[in-house]
């Protein structure tokens, strides 16, 4: 099935009574912001002959901060009434399960150091701190690394000669116990 996107006038959008997702005045500022300086890059998701929206609260009431009369949607009738509400949570979820790679922020923020992003709600000294602070902590020099290592009792031979291996290795320990 192909995706379609449709204009749809805001005052034809409902939105989900049931919807779980929070947006705060303060987010949607933010989201209005990015709308502003980067497009309506991201279609509403609805359904319904009421122009129900599924996700995209925050961008529409975003939107009419910005006096935008229509949004681009995109239609999600072939998905049933309670896989529509699961989709809700779903999508607002799966937004949530990860963050990002520290290494790749780190050289990204780097990279952008003079672009602002406090219109869009991101802090980034307070990302650039945090980062320096686990890039310090990463480069710490390490003096001494523990493991334990369980062997199968089966295999004796081979594990006394791994063990005579490794004790003869420069700067490695070797303890055996038993339990």
């Amino acid at each position: 099935m192909k995706l379609q996107v449709d204009y749809i006038p805001i005052t034809q959008l409902t939105s989900f009574s049931r919807n779980s997702k929070i947006h705060t005045k303060k987010q949607i500022k933010h989201i209005a912001s990015s709308i502003r300086k980067f497009g309506f890059n991201d279609p509403l998701a609805i359904a319904g002959e009421n122009n129900t929206i599924l996700e995209g609260n925050g961008r529409v009431e975003a939107a009419k901060l910005l006096g935008m009369t229509e949004l681009p949607c995109l239609r999600l009738d072939h998905l049933e009434p309670e896989e529509q509400r699961a989709y809700v949570i779903a999508h607002n979820a799966l937004c949530l399960e990860t963050g990002f790679d520290d290494a790749v922020l780190f050289s990204e923020l780097e990279a952008l150091k003079d672009y602002d992003f406090g219109d869009y709600g991101l802090n980034t000294a307070k990302y650039m701190t945090t980062l320096e602070n686990l890039q310090r902590k990463a480069l710490t020099p390490v003096t001494k690394a523990h493991y334990l290592i369980s062997l199968d009792v089966n295999m004796n031979d081979r594990i006394i000669d791994m063990i005579a291996a490794m004790r003869n290795m420069e700067g490695v320990e070797v303890r055996a116990t038993c339990n």
